[in-house]
Order: structure tokens, then sequence, then C-alpha cells
């Protein structure tokens, strides 16, 4: 199956195709969608770069107190 894929903005209500010719006398089918797809995965791409780090910087020194006096001056 012979195939275009165009990523272009719509100017004006208008999309220009070129090259074209190899269609001619054919019923295409034409699928219009919005690039809400490629925004989600540099999202999603960002997220995972992010995570990575995730714990990094944990310490194994666990705090138990909840009063900052006890934690700066002991108890």
């Amino acid at each position: 199956m012979d195939a275009i894929r165009k990523i272009t903005t719509v100017t004006n209500g208008i999309i220009s195709f070129d090259d074209l010719n190899r269609f001619n006398c054919q019923e295409v089918e034409v699928i219009i969608l919005p690039l809400l797809n490629r925004v989600l995965n540099k999202l999603k791409f960002q997220r995972e770069n992010i995570l990575k780090y995730d714990g990094i910087l944990d310490s194994d020194y666990k705090d138990t107190s909840s009063k900052i006096d006890e934690l700066i001056y002991g108890k």
C-alpha cells in the first residue's frame, strides 16, 4: 500500500500536498489528527528522564521526630 504521512500546520483552513500524481484517478482517504499524541509522548519521555533520578539523594537516616527543636538541639 502506498501512503503519505505529513506533519504540517493548517493555515487558513488549507493543507497542501506535493507529488500526488501517483494517486491520480484513485479514491483516497484523508485522516486529519491533532498532534496530541506527540505532545503526550514528549511529556512521558520528560517524566521518565526525571524519574530516573528519583531516590538518588536518599539517605539511610530515618527521622522519627516531628519536633524541629529536637532535630536541631537534641532532647
